[in-house]
């Protein structure tokens, strides 16, 4: 997966953006995942109707991520829509 795919967001206000009980108390703003465009892998995996759900691996099903049309808040704290979530921890980075 390239970065051409990535949906980029604006950095929320960190931890002050979350509800009281879901706060951490960590001060970083660092994005846990990376939001892409639907793909059709993605998509494939999808059932019809489903409105939320994993995003997982085509070949061994392994959980990526999370999706949801109606979108969901990044760990920045900036709310994206529709949400195709692929967790930072799960990817390997190629620097370049």
């Amino acid at each position: 997966m390239s970065t051409e795919v990535f949906v980029d967001h604006n950095k929320g206000k960190g931890q002050t953006a979350f509800a009281f009980k879901k706060r951490d108390s960590s001060s970083s703003i660092k994005c846990s995942s990376y939001f892409v465009e639907p793909l059709d892998w993605i998509l494939n995996e999808v059932q019809e109707g489903e409105l939320e759900g994993k995003i997982k691996c085509p070949k061994c099903q392994a959980k990526l991520g999370n999706f949801s049309w109606a979108g969901m808040q990044c760990s920045c704290g900036s709310w994206v829509t529709p949400s195709f979530a692929i967790h930072r921890e799960k990817v390997d980075e190629v620097l370049t």
